[in-house]
């Protein structure tokens, strides 16, 4: 009777096991397949090309069972992932954090390859600017022309007080600030006051209309042009100056790049509306950290959400944004309702007053994001 032929050897058999861990030198067991230490494979064995390609696929394998599994708890079971991931079953899903940076990533590099921002380039509104001449604008408004009897009357009594020409006087104040600007510039620095952030924004203003006028790429040049003092507070008003009008040249680069800047915003703004979620159920016994854990689940299944609108958009023209807005509501009322097992009533509370704060900070970053990259660009 003929024997089989014996399995090739593998890394994984008991005569490649050794008694220390080769990257770390932590003692080991012939039971042992790993190194508790340091999670190394326990094998003596020279690594071959067979070897290679046998653990290069099979961690990716192990990802892809991995991510399908997240995947499906997020999409399928609301706030269970987070119960387990809480309770130490990790190993089993992604790694949270990771998983919606990826997810944030990827949404908003689509939303840069499908828009034609860069487009808006030829727009040039820094350009288009420079054209209006705010002395040609017909601001004269004909009482008689306006039909409710109300705004009329007012009118009238404005007229009366001539303070229709509010609009006339602010437009040659503004005329006769950027004539001092531009007749002595030393002299306009000097005389900026207020506080540290009322004269950093007179001082952009008035770089920005040196810039106008002038070609200046760097401080220096406008240093040694104008004799302007070197000091930070200077510095930072030219370089605020000098992105604004780079950004008003290029809008459609000022777009892309303020998208690409979106992912780690979301990443980093997460936190601190996490804050709120662990005032708000203080009492629970879960950590602040057990609190992101969930706040992050539920931004994933979120961009999770707005990749398949995006797809279903730009593939099948289907815009089932709406719905899916929908479905995430429905979904993370249902995760807060298993996460910290509450009633209807107080779910439902806490529902919309954290929705109200998130909405809120959302405006917020959104403003600080949007005036930082104009600084910055």
């Amino acid at each position: 009777m003929e024997s089989k032929p014996a399995r090739r050897a593998t890394r994984f058999m008991v005569k490649y096991r050794g008694t220390e861990c080769l990257n770390c030198g932590h003692p080991l067991d012939l039971s042992d397949r790993y190194c508790p230490n340091c999670s190394q494979l326990n094998s003596s064995k020279k690594l071959t090309m067979r070897d290679f390609a046998e653990e290069f696929f099979g961690s990716i394998i192990d990802y892809d069972s991995r991510l399908l599994r997240t995947m499906s708890a997020l999409l399928l079971r609301p706030g269970r992932i987070s119960l387990d991931y809480v309770a130490g079953k990790r190993v089993t899903y992604t790694n949270p954090f990771r998983f919606l940076l990826s997810l944030a990533i990827i949404y908003f590099l689509l939303m840069q390859m499908s828009g034609d921002f860069r487009s808006l380039d030829r727009l040039n509104l820094d350009q288009q600017a420079q054209k209006v001449d705010p002395s040609a604008l017909n601001l004269e408004l004909d009482v008689d022309e306006i039909p409710n009897a109300e705004a009329r009357a007012v009118l009238d009594s404005l007229q009366g007080k001539d303070s229709v020409g509010l609009i006339d006087r602010f437009l040659e104040g503004e005329r006769k600030k950027d004539s001092a600007i531009r007749a002595n510039p030393k002299a306009y620095f000097q005389s900026v006051e207020g506080g540290f952030t009322g004269r950093l924004v007179k001082k952009s203003e008035a770089f920005y209309e040196l810039m106008r006028k002038d070609t200046l790429y760097t401080f220096e040049d406008a240093a040694q042009k104008y004799g302007i003092d070197s000091t930070r507070e200077n510095r930072m008003s030219f370089n605020g100056a000098s992105s604004l009008k780079r950004a008003l040249s290029r809008p459609g680069s000022f777009v892309n790049d303020l998208i690409s800047r979106l992912p780690l915003v979301t990443f980093f703004f997460l936190p601190v509306f996490t804050v709120f979620i662990w005032l708000v159920y203080i009492r629970k016994n879960y950590t602040y950290t057990d609190n992101l854990v969930f706040s992050f689940h539920n931004q994933s299944l979120f961009f999770i959400l707005l990749i398949i609108g995006y797809l279903f958009e730009n593939l099948v023209g289907w815009d089932i944004n709406g719905l899916c807005v929908l479905a995430f509501c429905i979904y993370l009322y249902a995760a807060m309702r298993k996460f910290y097992q509450q009633g209807h009533f107080k779910t439902i509370l806490k529902f919309v007053f954290l929705n109200t704060v998130f909405f809120i900070l959302a405006i917020f970053a959104g403003l600080v994001v949007l005036f930082s990259s104009a600084i910055t660009y």
